[in-house]
């Protein structure tokens, strides 16, 4: 009993600690941009965060999502209508060479928008869908570790034990580009929450499905 009490206290300040954050981006995160520059945190391959008095820092902010991506264990899902960012994608990369298992679900047009690092992941082996529709894949969220999609890798690999993860998911206005990181107003909503990222997972499965027809092989720069 007393054993179990311990458990359920870990637990529970286990969940407290968990990402539940609002980040925004707006007109003040580039005003420290060139001391940035200067102490070569932008460019590198993971940038380090040197001490900055800016709240509104915006390598700050696409640290604190990079710092997401890093933490996936087994899976991430991606939707997201334009993704340009270099140092996002440096995260996603250093994600395949751990072994995570990542999908992105895109806009048809907009994977070959000038820039596009959905075709450089697509062709390091990352499944890429698009719907065969004039309309607007508009969505931007990211599921890491999603409960549903970590339970059918597990299904998959025939495995009986997994690493401890929890689920996270990001969304909001924000596209994944420079504009978007460095020069837009936008939110992004980094949160454990298990229903939010629940949710979430459940309507990325439902479009990987109803996006079958479009695999990444077919993702190739026009």
């Amino acid at each position: 009993v007393i054993w179990k009490l311990v458990q359920c206290s870990r637990s529970k300040r286990e969940k407290a600690s968990r990402v539940h954050e609002v980040i925004v981006f707006n007109e003040l995160g580039e005003i420290c941009a060139a001391a940035h520059m200067r102490n070569n945190g932008i460019g590198s391959q993971k940038p380090q965060m040197s001490p900055c008095c800016n709240a509104h820092c915006s390598l700050r902010n696409v640290a604190k999502i990079a710092e997401q991506i890093d933490r996936a264990v087994y899976s991430i899902d991606l939707a997201i209508f334009i993704f340009s960012s270099l140092s996002l994608a440096d995260a996603l990369k250093r994600a395949l060479q751990r072994g995570v298992i990542i999908r992105i679900i895109s806009d048809g047009e907009m994977v070959y928008c000038t820039g596009s690092q959905i075709t450089m992941l697509a062709q390091l082996g990352v499944p890429v869908r698009v719907p065969i529709t004039t309309n607007l894949m508009h969505n931007k969220f990211c599921i890491i570790d999603g409960m549903e999609r970590v339970e059918e890798i597990r299904l998959l690999r025939k495995l009986k034990w997994m690493r401890p993860c929890y689920g996270i998911v990001i969304s909001g206005s924000l596209n994944w580009t420079a504009q978007g990181l460095g020069g837009n107003w936008e939110n992004c909503i980094i949160t454990a929450d298990e229903k939010l990222t629940a949710t979430f997972q459940a309507e990325f499965q439902r479009m990987w499905r109803a996006f079958g027809k479009a695999e990444a092989s077919r993702i190739q720069p026009k």
